[in-house]
């Protein structure tokens, strides 16, 4: 018991040491250059999640993370769950909204989707979507087996 509330506090460490990391960073930008100025070009949006294999058990902890949005913008998060595609943002804590830097870190704790099966071993594709449900940037989810804990013979 003392190692799971050790291996607990760990994590939630390492996440909110992650997600102010990705507060603090600017978009990203590319730089081009013409013929007599360079001109900052930014990125589209894109996001992430750390770890990109999640296991397939419930209070596991999937950290999503955006940059290249637009400023103080809310972004909806969807994937497919229990055959619907599903808008998960309101599950993300905190919500998923863009710094003045249009970047944005959060941490989904999945419980009932796992508890409830709605979500399935393999990879699944995480959509961010705008306000109007434009897509912005997608990147993929993949759920893994448990790791089955074994049984010490006496």
């Amino acid at each position: 018991m003392k190692n799971r509330a050790r291996l607990t506090r760990i994590s939630a460490i390492l996440g909110a040491a992650f997600f102010l990391s990705v507060l603090s960073s600017a978009a990203p930008v590319a730089w081009l250059s013409g013929a007599q100025d360079s001109v900052a070009i930014a990125a589209g949006p894109e996001i992430s999640v750390l770890p990109a294999k999640v296991e397939y058990k419930r209070r596991v902890q999937a950290f999503i993370s955006g940059s290249g949005f637009k400023p103080n913008q809310e972004i909806g998060i969807r994937i497919m769950m229990g055959g619907v595609l599903s808008d998960i943002s309101y599950l993300i804590k905190p919500r998923p909204i863009a710094n003045a830097n249009g970047a944005f870190a959060s941490v989904w704790t999945l419980n009932r989707e796992i508890r409830r099966k709605l979500l399935t071993i393999g990879a699944h594709e995480l959509t961010a979507v705008d306000e109007e449900g434009n897509q912005l940037a997608t990147t993929q989810l993949t759920f893994k087996k448990a790791a089955t804990k074994k049984k010490k013979k006496k």
